[in-house]
């Protein structure tokens, strides 16, 4: 297809998602870099990017990803940003939240320090806002990260980290002490938190929901497992209506769980690479992951203990999975990678196609690969 040349055009298209499924054929309006209108008949005089025969859905969002092409964001330079910024737009990916690992506070505010001018000038994939995974988790439940670095849930070492930077999503274990103010202090601050690395017991997981927790971070790991008489905070994610981050390659999550997950939870499902620096590469070897060796195969990233260690997932193969082995509708898998994730982080101007919202659009092959991916009403990627 030939790509416009123009900031004012319209796309024509016969699949759209909005993320709901439009039947019959529509021309998208795009006008810098916004989306005018949606139209039925053709309007005349403007550019025509004819995407017949492709689907056109609301460009992906990924709340949770550390790296990509060799970088890592918390090498806080810019070559880190921009590499996820230009690279992430080859998975139909448009806007993005750099996610920093539990590091002391000192690291986070200069990794947040470097970077923060510089979120809304990249090219590519908009960098929204940061999230912080961590440092107020669990010593028992690091995942890959060196739990020496957590930090104590306290007000004061919450507002420090507020204060450095754009912080939009944090990841607290809520069975810390002093944790349940300090979640209650992050809302009242404009921060979504996040329920993950956690040993919590279901009430203590309970009481952070009701502090104003939203979301599960990385539903089922890294987490107190469900269990009939100790329900944890699986028990609470499934019970109360919270955001559910999940990661959809086979490997975090077994296929049957991606299908309960999509068969059951999909209204709630928020799709996540939670990508280290390893993808996008397309190699295998190892590599130095928050001051660890990492080993990458063909399907994961793990420590030298086998423990995995991030993923090498992007967010068009997550989509495809949930279709392919969780048998999730189309219009239920793009809303997973674009309006949830949007929602979960209180943003309504994109992961959605309607006039007024922001142009990110992924055009995609009828099996589900990425063609072009539109930011801003720009065309950054096309095959």
């Amino acid at each position: 297809m030939s790509m416009p040349a123009s900031s004012h055009y319209v796309i024509k298209t016969d699949r759209l998602f909005t993320p709901d499924e439009l039947r019959g054929t529509f021309w998208v309006e795009i006008e810098a870099g916004r989306i005018r209108h949606i139209l039925t008949e053709q309007p005349s005089g403007i550019e025509v990017l004819d995407t017949t025969g492709f689907l056109v859905a609301p460009g992906f969002i990924d709340v949770h990803i550390h790296g990509y092409g060799g970088h890592d964001i918390m090498e806080a330079s810019s070559e880190a940003l921009e590499c996820m910024a230009t690279g992430l737009p080859h998975a139909g990916v448009t806007s993005f939240l750099p996610t920093t690992v539990g590091a002391r506070i000192a690291t986070l505010q200069h990794v947040m320090a470097a970077l923060s001018p510089k979120l809304a000038t990249v090219e590519g994939a908009r960098p929204l806002a940061w999230h912080l995974e961590g440092p107020f988790l669990n010593q028992k439940m690091p995942g890959a990260m060196n739990p020496e670095n957590f930090e104590i849930p306290t007000i004061a070492n919450a507002k420090a980290l507020v204060d450095s930077g754009p912080v939009t999503l944090m990841a607290v274990a809520p069975e810390r002490e002093g944790a349940i103010p300090v979640i209650e202090y992050l809302v009242s601050r404009g921060v979504h938190v996040s329920i993950g690395h956690t040993d919590t017991d279901f009430e203590h997981a309970v009481a952070g929901i009701a502090a104003g927790a939203t979301s599960m971070n990385h539903l089922f790991n890294v987490m107190r497992p469900l269990l009939h008489r100790e329900p944890g905070p699986v028990g609470a994610a499934l019970l109360y209506d919270v955001y559910l981050q999940f990661i959809a390659d086979g490997v975090h999550t077994h296929p049957a769980t991606i299908a309960l997950v999509s068969r059951y939870l999909k209204d709630r499902l928020v799709l996540i690479s939670d990508s280290v620096l390893a993808v996008g590469l397309g190699i295998q070897g190892e590599f130095d992951f928050d001051g660890q060796k990492v080993t990458v195969d063909e399907t994961s990233v793990r420590l030298p203990g086998g423990r995995l260690a991030g993923s090498i997932l992007t967010l068009d193969r997550a989509v495809r999975n949930v279709v392919s082995i969780g048998g999730l509708d189309l219009a239920s898998a793009f809303r997973a990678a674009g309006q949830n994730p949007a929602r979960s982080i209180g943003v309504t101007d994109r992961g959605i196609i309607r006039p007024g919202a922001v142009a990110d659009i992924v055009i995609l092959t009828p099996d589900l690969h990425v063609s072009s991916t539109i930011c801003q009403g720009s065309v950054v990627y096309s095959v």
